[in-house]
């Protein structure tokens, strides 16, 4: 089943900056949800708004996005992994998730094939069929040529979204307006039954440890690469600083930091395990509200009520 309710929940996922909040804006007519308009994240826990579409009650999900500001990409997995345990534990499933992706080459989204293969491990092949990757801030380039190639090679390439594409995932355009982010929210109401993805399942398989997870061992494989790099940029600055080369050491000090975080990282990734109980009172706060309501899933999300 989709929700208590009979809703259809869609999920809105995408690196900080994709525009998850404004895509939601433009699909809600809501003019009070908080958009961020620099790569500082708004959407800091996960929140839910409604809207009708064809006659059909829906439920947007708007998630925190990896590359955040404030929070490490582990601190996000353990967000969406909560999310994703309770709605599988109260039989909530997604009937879709749309994962938008910038397709300017202007702002810094961190290194797109890492977060792509994250993304791949949420949902698992057997739900890509369920995806719709929207490419976004097309406004932002002075040729639009330049952003059909973007799109088309990564629509062609194993390391994006090829994986996704074969096994049935679709690629849409989102024109940044109130009848483009319909007409993608209406491509997953083609095909509206609900889908459990594979971190669901692997977390009830896993007694909710995250690391135990495909998207939980991707991320801390993607940790290892990072240490590692950081490891040998250090070890080539402090040869160079045996030959008394002081301006160095600030840059030093910063890769320390660097690798001291990845490391911390993994180490919370390694703790981090989410409940199993189902116990989540954001189900019915959602189930109750209005046509056009936000709910807080579960604590504070950055919206304006």
């Amino acid at each position: 089943m989709a929700s208590s309710k009979g809703e259809i929940l869609i999920a809105v996922l995408g690196a900080t900056g994709a525009g998850k909040t404004t895509f939601i804006s433009k699909a809600t007519g809501r003019t009070d949800l908080e958009i961020g308009h620099t790569l500082q994240s708004c959407t800091q826990d996960i929140s839910a708004v409604k809207m009708q579409l064809q006659g059909k009650s829906i439920i947007l999900i708007d998630t925190p996005g990896f590359d955040d500001t404030y929070k490490s990409d582990a601190e996000i997995l353990e967000l969406i992994a909560k999310y994703l345990a309770d709605s599988y534990a109260n039989k909530a499933l997604l009937s879709g998730v749309i994962l938008l992706q910038p397709i300017n080459a202007n702002r810094v989204q961190g290194n797109e094939r890492k977060r792509t293969r994250l993304f791949e491990k949420v949902c698992g092949p057997s739900a890509f069929s369920k995806v719709v990757i929207a490419t976004t801030m097309w406004s932002d380039l002075q040729n639009e040529s330049v952003g059909e190639s973007r799109a088309l090679e990564r629509r062609n390439s194993s390391d994006f979204w090829g994986n996704m594409v074969a096994k049935g995932a679709q690629v849409a355009r989102h024109d940044n307006n109130s009848e483009s982010a319909k007409k993608i929210i209406s491509m997953i109401l083609k095909n509206p039954s609900p889908v459990t993805l594979q971190m669901q399942t692997e977390l009830a398989q896993n007694e909710g440890k995250i690391a135990l997870t495909s998207a939980g061992r991707q991320l801390e494989s993607d940790l290892d690469d990072t240490s590692r790099k950081v490891l040998n940029e250090l070890r080539d600055l402090q040869r160079q600083t045996m030959q008394n080369n002081i301006a160095l050491q600030e840059e030093i000090r910063e890769l320390q930091k660097k690798y001291q975080d990845a490391e911390e990282e993994r180490k919370m990734l390694r703790r981090s395990r989410v409940s199993l109980d189902g116990k989540a009172s954001w189900i019915g706060a959602i189930a109750g509200s209005g046509s056009l309501a936000v709910a807080l899933i579960p604590l504070l999300a950055c919206v304006i009520l």
